[in-house]
């Protein structure tokens, strides 16, 4: 069977490196299937990792501009899905090609077109996310499967969506366990808390930056607040950001990394004395399971407490994080500081290795793929 795996929307961050560790998996785990895989001439971080037993297809004039690429894929894609004879098409990002002349695996992980809670969206962020919500919302009706990396996302875009149970299935993200290999040295002269996250409204970093000052203003925490990733994609959110730690004069103490080579990200974690991730958005959160994976202490976005929100967290990480109400600063404060205070060898790298795995997922993956025969 020809299985088809259109990389075409992932530009940034988490897109790309979940693909690159799942093609590694699915070219280990699967030698039964033959694998394409689309992409742009301009990816060239997926490009590198393709496995040399998958076909690359390199589009040259896919455009970069994401309005025009989806026209690219609904006008375009389907007569090269045609040409290579392709059975399986698995298409992420919410969006397929509605005139695919096969089968459909569609993967929903944006949940942003879903979200009442952001209230600061650009114009340009609301446009994209209406073009998505009805896009998806099409793509969900050609779709063959559509998988979910989270119950929560599942439940709620279900209803939404009013999809039939029986074409939905849970997998959840996993990680290349063989390829973390962080330095063993501290790279950073100093302490400090992190978190990994694209500079977006709905990852609520302002309320992390609050509850860091609170520590500093009553000198309860020694060390700098770091956050990890693009600042380029939401430049108004980043520059509320910046202000806010000016007001809070703080801003020798929070340093925003930007981009940053996903296997260096291993470095910031191992040395971390704490990890938060504040989102009140999210389908899954993979920096959740990177930072378990190193025994860090974790702090989370409590989502039994706001149950209609996309925060997932809970069910994902499970007894092994410490939760807060993503509203509230001065209780972020409080468990950051109870946290360091306790922090001791935590068992939740098992946890991990147990159920996270990326070759258990691509099994699953391939199980799905397969049954569409």
């Amino acid at each position: 069977m020809n299985i088809a795996l259109n990389t075409l929307s992932a530009r940034a961050g988490a897109g790309i490196s979940v693909f690159q560790t799942l093609m590694k998996a699915l070219d280990e785990v699967d030698k039964t299937n033959k694998y394409f895989v689309f992409v742009s001439s301009k990816q060239n971080s997926i490009i590198s990792s393709i496995p040399d037993s998958f076909e690359k297809v390199i589009f040259k004039h896919c455009p970069a501009n994401p309005y025009f690429r989806v026209l690219w894929e609904q006008s375009i894609l389907p007569f090269y899905i045609y040409k290579y004879k392709i059975n399986v098409l698995y298409s992420v990002g919410n969006i397929t090609s509605l005139l695919a002349p096969c089968n459909v695996v569609l993967f929903i992980e944006n949940v942003n077109p879903f979200s009442k809670i952001i209230k600061n969206w650009t114009l340009k962020e609301k446009l994209r996310n209406k073009l998505i919500f009805y896009l998806g919302w099409l793509s969900a009706l050609k779709a063959s499967k559509i998988r979910f990396c989270s119950k929560r996302s599942m439940e709620i875009i279900k209803k939404i969506y009013k999809i039939d149970e029986k074409k939905c299935f849970l997998l959840r993200h996993g990680l290349d366990l063989s390829s973390i290999k962080p330095n063993i040295e501290n790279r950073f002269p100093f302490n400090y808390i992190l978190t990994v996250s694209v500079v977006a409204p709905h990852k609520n970093l302002e309320v992390l930056i609050k509850a860091f000052a609170i520590l500093k203003s009553h000198n309860l925490y020694n060390g700098k607040l770091i956050v990890v990733g693009n600042t380029d994609c939401y430049q108004d959110y980043y520059n509320k950001l910046v202000n806010i730690i000016n007001e809070l004069k703080i801003q020798d103490d929070v340093i925003f990394s930007g981009a940053v080579n996903y296997k260096e990200i291993f470095d910031f974690y191992k040395n971390a004395d704490c990890f938060v991730f504040p989102s009140l958005t999210e389908t899954f959160g993979l920096p959740v399971i990177e930072s378990l994976y190193f025994n860090v202490p974790v702090i989370l976005s409590d989502g039994s407490k706001y149950k209609d929100l996309f925060i997932p967290f809970n069910e994902i990480a499970r007894d092994y994080a410490v939760y807060f109400d993503p509203y509230s600063e001065h209780e972020l404060a409080e468990k950051i500081i109870q946290a360091i205070k306790n922090k001791q060898e935590i068992n939740s790298k098992k946890f991990i290795e147990s159920y996270y795995n990326i070759k258990e997922v691509a099994k699953i993956l391939v199980n799905e793929f397969n049954n569409l025969k």
